[in-house]
């Protein structure tokens, strides 16, 4: 007597990972996230620096870059892509922290280039 066993697939929509130019992108994290960033951006207390709307939509343009690089692993991570619960949460912080992140990026990276330039130690 044989038992026959019949494995059932769930359906998928697409795929979990899309390598776009050499870069894996997780779909659903992605997608997860920048609805993270966008609805934290609303409701976040105004910053002490105030923003005309084209600053905000800068701000925001580039929050989302980063955002992309963070949870695609080309910021951090070395190449792994973020899941879909942390990529939730790199959203939703940089939504309420972008302009003070963003910052933060900016003074060290002016920091890393006076050093280089820096010829007092030779």
């Amino acid at each position: 007597m044989k038992i026959a066993f019949a494995a059932v697939a769930a359906p998928t929509f697409g795929p979990a990972i899309v390598t776009l130019f050499g870069v894996d992108v997780p779909v659903i994290g992605l997608a997860l996230s920048v609805g993270g960033l966008l609805l934290a951006r609303m409701i976040a207390p105004p910053p002490l620096r105030q923003l005309n709307m084209k600053q905000e939509a800068a701000l925001t343009a580039l929050l989302l870059i980063v955002l992309f690089l963070i949870v695609t692993g080309q910021l951090f991570g070395s190449g792994k892509p973020l899941g879909a619960g942390m990529a939730v949460i790199w959203g939703v912080g940089l939504g309420f922290s972008g302009l003070l992140a963003i910052e933060l990026f900016g003074s060290r990276v002016l920091a890393m280039i006076r050093a280089m330039l820096d010829t007092r130690g030779q």
